[in-house]
């Protein structure tokens, strides 16, 4: 097999697939397991033993913001869920008076509609009680 600086892809992939074969011996064996160095593990230890630890620098969040941002948004819900409500009230009032024209316009059109019914009939010599 060839090492990495060996390989130079010449040849366009054909249909026969050859050269992807070829490239997945390459990377299989580039991939393989090594062992480590001897000695590899005592020298990174060694050195981590050397530098000095840094102290780390720990960040504490007072209490009362985290209550009051929780406070917040539960308000923001609150206003959000009372807002939704009101408006729905709303658009169904809307729809009830809608509904009450139209029914109040039928209602008009109807009496209009009889009248006219027993005029013809009354024209027409037929008694129809009022």
């Amino acid at each position: 097999m060839r090492q990495h600086d060996e390989f130079e892809p010449t040849e366009e992939l054909n249909d026969s697939g050859e050269s992807f074969e070829e490239l997945e011996r390459y990377l299989s064996q580039a991939m393989r397991r090594v062992d480590a160095p001897e000695g590899f593990a005592d020298r990174v230890m060694e050195r981590t033993k050397a530098a000095a630890p840094a102290k780390a620098k720990v960040l504490v969040m007072p209490s009362r913001p985290r209550l009051w941002v929780g406070s917040a948004i539960a308000a923001a819900l609150l206003m959000g869920v009372f807002a939704g409500d009101q408006q729905y009230d709303r658009h169904q009032r809307e729809k009830a008076e809608v509904a009450q024209k139209q029914f109040e316009a039928g209602m008009q059109i109807t009496d209009r509609a009889l009248e006219h019914t027993r005029d013809q009939l009354e024209r027409a010599g037929v008694m129809v009680g009022r």
